[in-house]
């Protein structure tokens, strides 16, 4: 069976709209970026005494952010996805290491069942929030069954090729059965 996902673009198109109108705050707070070291240390300032904190979207989404999210927010492999796309590591470290306020100020543009097939991971869910010029932090949230919804990773993209991902996402999940898809939230 085919899902006719027609009617997701148009949604996500309006939600990307919302987004660039606000672009353009912060230049100063990401142009020369931060290290590592300072990254790091003000990430695991986020933390409350139990190693976690929990997290709001603009939209009301909430999402934990630990210890093992910093990891995955600094990697290697998450450094190198915002590298690719043009922007140096230590503008990668300066977004990841403003998580809370990126996350406050983003919106679900995008959900979807694990591309792994992982029984425990019950959807992947992706946000963006506006950064300076026509760039966005596009933000990953992993919702386990176990554990909920945990911010997972961190990648700057510019806001162009953001709405090519999420065109391109839309035509992958349209050969997926019915039962693979989860509930979209779309519908606001």
């Amino acid at each position: 069976m085919r899902i006719d996902f027609s009617f997701y673009i148009p949604k996500m198109k309006d939600k990307i709209s919302v987004l660039q109108e606000t672009v353009g705050t912060g230049e100063a707070k990401y142009k020369n970026g931060m290290s590592y070291e300072d990254a790091k240390k003000k990430l695991l300032g986020l933390l409350d005494d139990n190693n976690q904190t929990i997290l709001k979207s603009k939209d009301g989404e909430e999402a934990r952010l630990s210890r093992t999210s910093i990891g995955k927010l600094i990697s290697n492999d998450a450094v190198r996805k915002s590298m690719n796309n043009g922007f140096t590591r230590e503008q990668h470290y300066a977004a990841a290491s403003d998580i809370s306020d990126l996350f406050e100020n983003s919106i679900k543009v995008w959900e979807h069942p694990d591309e792994h097939g992982n029984s425990d991971v019950v959807a992947m869910h992706r946000f963006a929030a506006p950064l300076f010029g026509d760039n966005a932090a596009y933000i990953t949230v992993k919702e386990a069954t176990e554990h909920g919804k945990r911010i997972y990773t961190v990648e700057l993209i510019e806001t162009g090729k953001l709405e090519g991902m999420l065109e391109e996402a839309k035509l992958n999940f349209t050969n997926l059965p019915a039962s693979s898809l989860p509930i979209h939230k779309y519908s606001k």
